[in-house]
């Protein structure tokens, strides 16, 4: 069978036309040349495909195993309804990413890039020396504020160096400037996730783990942009 290789904003993309069947070793060939050659990211393109069968279902199969063993990815473009229902008949239809027109199965492979990154960015981790306030949430004056010094933090939460630590899954209100931000401090609420151990954890005992609950963007964002610009620094006392 006919498979042509091309490349679309450096993205392989093999042509494939005819039958996908037991005699589609081509694709198992094509495919393992590819990533051979370190090019794992790859489309195939069933524009001019007729049918597909069950013998067929394998061969994409094995060359999916092979992409993935090669930490690449591997996508369909173009495939007929029928070939989809075969999919969900095999339990595939999870398996396989599947487009309807080639601009979008390219660029998910940068958009899933770009989403990669910016979870990496949410979850770098500073180490710092900071005040914070804080107090249990929805139990009005009643709830007393507390204080103490944030450690290291992210995107999705901070270390709270205390005596005064709250139970986990407690919700917690919380209040912090950024140094170097506007005077205003940064409040939000987050929940109590851990707890230092003081065999485990001697150095961090007593404190406790709060990740962020309900973070905005801009908040978000604010703390990001200021690990992004101290990460590479040992942070001093503030």
């Amino acid at each position: 069978m006919p498979v042509r290789i091309r490349e679309s904003n450096g993205i392989n993309i093999l042509d494939v036309e005819g039958r996908v069947d037991i005699n589609s070793s081509d694709i198992i060939e094509t495919v393992g040349w590819l990533t051979n050659t370190g090019k794992v990211n790859i489309i195939i393109n069933f524009e001019g495909v007729d049918i597909v069968d069950y013998s067929g279902l394998s061969v994409l199969a094995i060359a999916y195993k092979n992409v993935t063993n090669h930490k690449g990815k591997l996508k369909l473009l173009n495939v007929p309804l029928s070939v989809i229902e075969l999919l969900k008949v095999v339990k595939l239809e999870t398996v396989f990413e599947t487009y309807s027109d080639e601009e979008s199965a390219v660029s998910s492979f940068y958009d899933q890039e770009i989403a990669r990154l910016n979870l990496r960015r949410r979850f770098a981790r500073l180490d710092i020396h900071l005040t914070v306030k804080y107090r249990a949430s929805g139990e009005g004056r009643k709830a007393k504020t507390l204080e103490g010094r944030v450690l290291n933090m992210s995107a999705a939460g901070l270390y709270i160096y205390t005596s005064h630590t709250l139970p986990l899954g407690t919700e917690v209100d919380l209040e912090f400037n950024l140094p170097g931000k506007p005077a205003a401090p940064l409040g939000t609420n987050g929940k109590v996730s851990w707890l230092a151990d003081k065999e485990i954890q001697p150095h961090f005992f007593p404190g406790m783990g709060v990740s962020f609950l309900h973070l905005t963007s801009e908040k978000e964002k604010a703390i990001i942009e200021f690990i992004d610009k101290n990460v590479s620094h040992r942070a001093e006392p503030i």
